[in-house]
């Protein structure tokens, strides 16, 4: 009899419950096409997945519930795929791409925590190339700045400002997740962006401790062999480092059907093992790696339906073994064709050249390191060119619902 009271109550409580509740929306993007690397020791490689301009696939869940008085209870939990094989994306992890839960105000703004994305990749991110028309492919070199958010921060606090007058901060801070070590994989990080109009602008700073270093499975960053390693592959190594430092700057201006953007990123590696596990001389226990990264860019909006876009990227590296100066200088080109609000016909070409000091390690029949070499590689391709260019090519189409 107590069950079955318990039940009728249940029962007749579910109205009120579904009253109280907001919404769960779900979403996604579905993507799929041909790509083709040139250059990769193998001839020439042809590829079914893709990822389209505005991001690979995914799908989620986002959840909001009125609390009363302006605030809110919300969540994102988001998961990434290969929609060829259907394997999960980001190593194998459910919600790999965001997991969190937290509170937001109008007039106070949003606290987050869970596995999210860094500040400065949710505001500087807005300008680069790679995130409007050229993909991932076209991310500065290895993504190294985390522009296109190779790097989910787990066990992360953020807190998202509301916009006054045109102008929004974030900041974050992660927990690192190693029992005993309030260090190992500590993330903190800050951006501010602010539009007025046709002009936008923003600025960033994020700090990852460790940021090679899993821990445990829990409390890592990224895993070098798993989470990762898509978008470094032969270099992935220079994150080895005891800390990623990256300061970057951005800003745009629409003109008409013309938009024009330039961004500029600081990367600065410390005590890199990059030269040390890839077996060079004298490397010692590590080394200082830097980089520099210079963009500009311009989309067309020709119709409605059709968009052009055009970058250069230089990057400028250096390395404190033997002061090294490597470079990869780098050419994005996309067209971006809409059939509906959510279904788009996309292509891109990028082009890159590694110059300067070659850092990429020439191996001798016995596998030692018997010299260095400009080796380009395109971030994402997940393959080193056989030489110091390397061209892709991609064409797909995608829906988002």
């Amino acid at each position: 009899m107590k069950k079955s009271s318990l039940c009728v109550a249940a029962l007749l409580a579910l109205p009120a419950l579904a009253e109280a509740q907001s919404s769960v929306t779900l979403y996604g993007l579905v993507d799929a096409g041909i790509t083709v690397v040139n250059n990769t020791g193998k001839g020439r490689v042809v590829e079914s997945d893709t990822c389209g301009p505005p991001s690979c696939n995914l799908w989620g869940l986002k959840g909001k519930e009125d609390l009363g008085g302006g605030t809110s209870a919300i969540f994102t939990l988001e998961n990434g795929f290969n929609i060829q094989s259907g394997r999960l994306g980001q190593g194998g992890t459910e919600f790999g791409r965001q997991a969190f839960v937290g509170l937001s105000n109008d007039r106070w703004g949003a606290v987050t925590l869970g596995r999210q994305y860094d500040p400065p990749s949710l505001t500087v991110g807005y300008f680069p190339s790679s995130n409007n028309f050229a993909t991932g492919y076209g991310s500065h070199f290895g993504d190294l700045d985390n522009l296109n958010q190779s790097i989910r921060i787990n066990n992360a606090v953020k807190y998202v400002s509301p916009t006054l007058g045109g102008l929004h901060v974030e900041g974050m801070f992660s927990f690192g997740g190693v029992a005993g070590d309030f260090s190992t994989n500590r993330v903190w990080s800050l951006a501010a962006a602010y539009t007025r109009g046709p002009f936008s602008v923003a600025a960033g700073y994020l700090d990852i401790q460790n940021p090679a270093t899993n821990a445990g499975g829990t409390g890592g960053v990224y895993a070098s062999n798993g989470n990762y390693v898509g978008s470094l592959n032969n270099y992935v190594g220079l994150q080895d480092a005891n800390a990623m430092k990256v300061f970057t700057v951005g800003g745009s201006y629409a003109l008409g059907p013309a938009t024009f953007a330039l961004n500029y990123s600081h990367t600065d590696l410390e005590n890199s093992q990059y030269f040390v596990v890839n077996g060079f001389a004298g490397a010692g226990n590590g080394n200082d790696f830097k980089m520099d990264a210079y963009e500009a860019s311009a989309t067309f909006r020709v119709t409605p339906e059709l968009l052009l876009g055009a970058a250069y990227i230089y990057n400028a590296g250096k390395a404190d073994y033997q002061n090294l100066k490597p470079d990869f200088q780098q050419i994005n080109l996309g067209v971006n064709y809409a059939l509906s609000k959510r279904t788009s016909l996309y292509a891109i070409a990028i082009f890159q050249k590694a110059g300067g000091d070659g850092i990429a390690p020439v191996l001798g029949a016995n596998g030692a390191v018997t010299g260095r070499a400009a080796i380009a590689e395109i971030a994402g391709a997940g393959y080193d060119s056989s030489s110091s260019k390397q061209l892709l090519m991609s064409v797909g189409m995608y829906h988002a619902f």
